[in-house]
């Protein structure tokens, strides 16, 4: 089954780990508030594919999501629609292995997608490939976007800043929090503070407050959804917190990140992170 909500809105050994906490079903669904609004209550569609073809026509974006703001990578792409006001339907994907209905929107089974039915229902998937799609669907719409800019320097830093994310990053950080040998404790932290340092150098160099200076954009959206999870999930099992003398930009950034509206509707509550991720966490994997 499918949920549909309509809103108006102002390396590789780590992914499959990764996607395992975006598959989790959530007994109870929740869909945050688009920018000042309330969470609407979800309708169920039947029909599966033909269901979501037949979604209003005139929207311009069609989301694809899990249920329960549980996916980081959906988080980077639901930030990306409300940072630039962009009105998209949501729809809610259950089940595993996926329903046939959404392998023929998206093969690969991944969340999130988009799709755009002014565009012949054009779909584009993979967080990454989204974000900067919409934000050039942003601007070729004649919209003022500061999330991707167009200086080419700037748009492969932002690129070389999710690339250290996505490689080298989150690696890590989920080895470290999966570690249950007590003598790699210490390793598998220096290992990840060392591959945070490239963030705080770059708040160095950008004088802040974001990744590149004034302006939030995708370098920022892309990191953030899993520095959340690791200030919640590292203090909770390894009584870990980010240090201030080592990174003192990086937890300004955290906080100022935090502060955005759109950053508040896509979040999960700190309790609802604990309990996704003690479902890996405390079970006997001898990962890390």
């Amino acid at each position: 089954f499918i949920f549909h909500f309509r809103r108006g809105g102002p390396h590789q050994t780590m992914r499959p780990l990764l996607l395992l906490f975006c598959y989790l079903k959530v007994a109870t669904a929740f869909v945050s508030a688009s920018r000042g609004g309330v969470a609407p209550s979800p309708t169920s569609l039947a029909g599966g594919y033909d269901a979501t073809i037949g979604a209003d026509p005139k929207t311009p974006i069609q989301f694809f999501v899990l249920p329960g703001n549980t996916c980081p990578y959906v988080q980077r792409t639901h930030i990306t629609l409300i940072e630039l006001g962009l009105p998209y339907d949501v729809t809610e994907v259950t089940g595993m292995p996926k329903p046939d209905w959404y392998l023929k929107i998206n093969p690969r089974g991944k969340v999130p997608a988009i799709r755009v039915p002014t565009a012949d229902y054009a779909v584009i998937y993979e967080s990454a490939i989204c974000n900067e799609f919409l934000c050039d669907y942003a601007t070729f719409r004649q919209q003022k976007q500061a999330l991707m800019p167009m200086d080419p320097f700037m748009r492969a830093r932002i690129r070389l800043l999710n690339d250290h994310c996505d490689n080298v990053f989150s690696k890590t950080q989920f080895t470290f929090l999966m570690n249950k040998d007590e003598e790699k404790h210490f390793e598998c932290m220096n290992q990840m503070e060392e591959a945070l340092r490239m963030y705080e150098d770059a708040l160095v160099e950008s004088k802040g407050p974001y990744l590149l200076g004034e302006d939030f954009t995708i370098a920022d959206l892309h990191l953030l959804p899993f520095i959340q999870r690791l200030t919640i999930t590292l203090k909770h099992w390894k009584e870990y917190e980010l240090p201030t003398d080592k990174f003192p930009k990086l937890v300004e950034w955290v906080q100022s990140c935090l502060e955005r509206d759109s950053v508040k509707a896509s979040s999960m509550t700190r309790e609802k992170t604990i309990e996704v991720y003690s479902r890996f966490v405390e079970a006997d994997y001898s990962f890390g």
